[in-house]
C-alpha cells in the first residue's frame, strides 16, 4: 500500500470548480462540474439572437405538380433537423416532395444545399408531401416520411435503401434509436390514430399501439432517455403516455388534477410535443397557439401560464404534419424555441419569460431544430433557413 507524502498529506484534490453570477459580479461557489457546465450553456443560450447575415439561398423550382407551361414555385420549409455528430449539415425538407443537406458548417454566411433528392411520389396521391426527417444518432442513415411511406436514406450516396409502405395515410415519425438503444425502432403515426413501431434492422412493421379514440395523432414524441416510453398528442386535444410492453393500452392520460377523466388535456388539437427537464416533463402546443406543460411522473397540469404563440399560415392550414419547434431539453431551467408568424418566441419554460435578445422578427417562421452542441437555433421561413446564435454579452 503506498503512504501518504512526509508531513501527513494526502495525495492533492482538485479543486472544485467555482461559478461567477455574471449579472451581478459575485460568487456562487463550489459546484461540480455538470453543474458548472449547465449554468455556461444556460448563460449562453440567455443572450441567443438573430444572426441577420447567416441565411441560405431562396429556392424557386418547378412545381412538379404542374401540367403544360412551366410553373415556378416557392418550395416552403416544412421541416429541419441538424445532423446529430458535427452539427455541419441540416437536413431540410420541403413542401415539393424534396429533401436536401444543407451545409450550416460554422465559418460559412451562406447555408448552400450540399445535395437535393427528389422524394419518390406516392402513386395514389400526388400531391402529399413529406412530413418529417429525422438523422440516426450516428449520421449514417436519415429517414424521411411522407403520407403512404418511410424511406430510409444513406446519407453518404443520398440513395434511398429501404422503403416501408404503411397501411394508412402517415403524419409524422420519430426516432427511437439512440446510441446504447437495444431497440432500433421507429414510430410512425397514422391519422387513424394508431401508432406502428418499424423495427430498423428488418425494415417491418413489428406492433402497432391501437389509440381507443381513432383521432388522428400529429405530435409524437419519444422519451430523452427511456426508449420504452413516448407521448402523442391528437386532434381530440389528448395527451397519452404510452409504453411499447402494454400494447392494448395507454399507461395514462394528461390531465388537470382536479378534472373529470372525460375532460380533454387542450381543448383544440394537439399539434406539437416536446420532452424537457430530461423527459421529467412535457410542453405542448395546440392550433390555436394555446401552451401548456404537464409532469410526467403524474400526467398532471403544472401550475403554469403561458402568453399564446401566433402560429404562421402555413402551420395553421397544412393538416398533414405537425408544428415543429424545439427546447434545451435537459438543463433543468430548459428553453423553448417556438416559430410563429413574426420570427421566433424564444422563452424560459419555467417562467414564461423572453429571453432579453430574442425580440420578434417580421418573418414567419415554419419550424426550428436545436443544436445542442453550438447552442443555436436553425427555423425554416417560407423557402429560407435562417439562424439563432449567441452573441456577446451587451455592455449597459
Amino acid at each position: 500500500m503506498e503512504r501518504a507524502p512526509s508531513g501527513g498529506q494526502g495525495p492533492k484534490r482538485r479543486k472544485p470548480n467555482r461559478i461567477i453570477d455574471l449579472e451581478i459580479k459575485r460568487s456562487i461557489g463550489a459546484i461540480s462540474s455538470v453543474e458548472y457546465k449547465r449554468r455556461t450553456i444556460i448563460n449562453e443560450i440567455n443572450y441567443v439572437a438573430y444572426a441577420l447575415h447567416k441565411t441560405s439561398l431562396p429556392a424557386i423550382y418547378i412545381n412538379p405538380m404542374s401540367t403544360g407551361a412551366p410553373n415556378y414555385v416557392q418550395d416552403d420549409i416544412l421541416g429541419m433537423e441538424v445532423d446529430p455528430i458535427e452539427s455541419k449539415c441540416l437536413l431540410v425538407i420541403s413542401r415539393y416532395n424534396s429533401v436536401a443537406i444543407y451545409n450550416v458548417s460554422q465559418n460559412v454566411q451562406i447555408f448552400d444545399q450540399i445535395k437535393r433528392m427528389t422524394i419518390p411520389h406516392d402513386p395514389i396521391d400526388n400531391n402529399g408531401s413529406p412530413n418529417s426527417a429525422h438523422w440516426l444518432w450516428d449520421g449514417t442513415v436519415f429517414t424521411v416520411c411522407t403520407m403512404d411511406s418511410v424511406h430510409f436514406w444513406d446519407s453518404f450516396t443520398c440513395k434511398i435503401i429501404e422503403t416501408v409502405k404503411m397501411r394508412t395515410k402517415v403524419l409524422n415519425h420519430v426516432m427511437a434509436a439512440k446510441k446504447y438503444s437495444i431497440n432500433k425502432y421507429v414510430a410512425v403515426t397514422g391519422i387513424e390514430g394508431h401508432v406502428f413501431m418499424i423495427d430498423m434492422m428488418h425494415g417491418i412493421v413489428v406492433m402497432t399501439m391501437r389509440n381507443i379514440e381513432k383521432n388522428p395523432i400529429r405530435a409524437i414524441h419519444w422519451h430523452p432517455t427511456n426508449e420504452l416510453q413516448y407521448v402523442t398528442g391528437n386532434d381530440n386535444g389528448n395527451i397519452y403516455l404510452w409504453d411499447i410492453r402494454f400494447q392494448r393500452n395507454f399507461v395514462f392520460k394528461f390531465k388537470n388534477e382536479d378534472s373529470f377523466s372525460v375532460s380533454t388535456s387542450h381543448t383544440n388539437p394537439v399539434i406539437g410535443l416536446r420532452f424537457y427537464n430530461d423527459g421529467n416533463s412535457v410542453i405542448s402546443v395546440d392550433n390555436k397557439g394555446g401552451i401548456k406543460t404537464w409532469e410526467v411522473s403524474t400526467g398532471h397540469l403544472r401550475p403554469n401560464h403561458y402568453e399564446s404563440v401566433p402560429l404562421c399560415d402555413l402551420n395553421k392550414n397544412h393538416i398533414f404534419k405537425d408544428y415543429q419547434f424545439a427546447v434545451t431539453e435537459n438543463l433543468k431551467e430548459d428553453i423553448v424555441f417556438l416559430p410563429s408568424k413574426r420570427g421566433m418566441r424564444i422563452f424560459d419554460i419555467e417562467s414564461g419569460e423572453h429571453l432579453p435578445f430574442s425580440n420578434d422578427i417580421p418573418l414567419p417562421m415554419n419550424c426550428a431544430t436545436y443544436d445542442s452542441k453550438r447552442f443555436c437555433v436553425y427555423g425554416g421561413s417560407n423557402d429560407l433557413i435562417k439562424l439563432w446564435t449567441p452573441q456577446k454579452k451587451m455592455t449597459d
